[in-house]
């Protein structure tokens, strides 16, 4: 702990980090620790689907399978075809940043003349600590306000390569029934793709009386006939044979999400229908679940202006044009957030200003985007 406490608090902060930013696989481990719906995506996904380079985020999908496929007599002359089905899909990064700042006072005040090495370095390690706790709560906090950020009037800044925004799970996933995107007048293509021409890039809707979500009057108009509606369409099984050239289902990964009213709204259903459940659970219903798969409480969607509100722009669940609560259905298989490999939290070494010259920086940045690769393998149970 040799030289001014300033200078070896500098160092400290520059050459030291959590264990969560010593490398990529340690963030993803701790990332999967805490309960945003970030952890949900990351949850068991390899490294290389994570952490990408390159100038873009791209893939493939196939929207056709070509129609090939036919009858024949024996004898008979084949004319052969040659049909191209693959769409590339590409997206640009997105850049995010978040910092901690310190001051040459809160360091040399924390640390007393006569102090010991130990003693030194449980005050860095204490005061560093705490501007760590703020920079990770804003930085998580962040994600989560992006990834349930509004679509309604932001299509130059999610779709262009001149925007500053990532996709949100709005953006991915609409009640639109008309072009199938965020219903603004100002999206026109998703990742490049337009649903509206391409019916295999829509994600599915299945809407539920909410005036009568308990279904009272038998029409099968309830949320949970909407819930079973729902399930047959995202559900895509394998034909049995040559499954390595079909997606396996994979339910560790899907998960619905709700807000605070949309969850308990679940809950009271089930408690009502509790004599007629093949298991009865503890009252709380801690973990409410359909057809296994979790429902998940996302306190974002709470008070998140993402619903139309029927002028082209967004409002909250119950003050939406059509008001009710929302359940997105969301299969990670699918959707996941990619972080570019050269810039995944990268730390920054602490810089001052000629203007503050007491006031010491610590950058971390961040490079990523939300990227799907299908959009019919996710839904949404809306209010009619």
């Amino acid at each position: 702990m040799a030289g001014s406490p300033l200078e070896t608090f500098n160092d400290f902060v520059a050459t030291t980090g959590p264990r969560y930013l010593t490398s990529a696989q340690a963030v993803i481990n701790d990332a999967v620790l805490n309960t945003y719906i970030m952890s949900r995506f990351l949850r068991g996904r390899s490294m290389d689907k994570v952490i990408q380079g390159g100038k873009k985020i791209n893939d493939v999908i196939r929207f056709d399978d070509g129609g090939t496929y036919g009858h024949y007599q024996p004898n008979e002359t084949f004319t052969y075809t040659n049909p191209q089905t693959l769409t590339t899909l590409e997206i640009d990064w997105r850049f995010s940043v978040d910092y901690m700042t310190w001051t040459d006072h809160e360091v040399e005040l924390n640390i007393d003349d006569g102090l010991t090495s130990e003693a030194q370095a449980v005050r860095y390690k204490r005061l560093k600590w705490a501007k760590e706790q703020q920079l990770w709560t804003s930085i998580y906090n962040g994600f989560e306000a992006d990834l349930w950020a509004n679509p309604f009037g932001n299509s130059g800044q999610m779709e262009t390569s001149t925007g500053r925004l990532p996709y949100s799970i709005p953006s991915f996933i609409t009640e639109d029934t008309t072009n199938f995107h965020a219903n603004d007048g100002a999206w026109s293509t998703i990742m490049g793709v337009n649903p509206a021409n391409e019916e295999r890039w829509r994600n599915q809707v299945s809407l539920y009386d909410y005036d009568d979500a308990a279904d009272t009057d038998g029409d099968r108009d309830g949320l949970i006939n909407a819930f079973d509606d729902q399930w047959l369409k995202v559900r895509f099984t394998p034909p049995g044979s040559r499954n390595e050239y079909f997606e396996k289902p994979n339910l560790n990964r899907q998960f619905i999400c709700c807000s605070r009213g949309g969850m308990n709204m679940y809950k009271d259903m089930l408690r009502a229908s509790n004599d007629t459940l093949v298991s009865k659970q503890d009252p709380a219903y801690n973990n409410p679940v359909y057809s296994g798969v979790d429902l998940l409480y996302v306190a974002q969607m709470d008070t998140a202006t993402i619903f139309d509100d029927g002028a082209n722009g967004g409002a909250t669940e119950l003050n939406a044009s059509t008001d009710g609560y929302r359940f997105y259905w969301i299969n990670g298989n699918y959707m996941c957030p990619i972080f570019h490999s050269r810039r995944y939290f990268k730390k920054h070494k602490p810089m001052n200003h000629p203007n503050q010259p007491f006031t010491w920086v610590c950058l971390v940045d961040c490079w990523w985007n939300l990227f799907l690769n299908s959009r019919r393998r996710h839904g949404i149970v809306a209010p009619q």
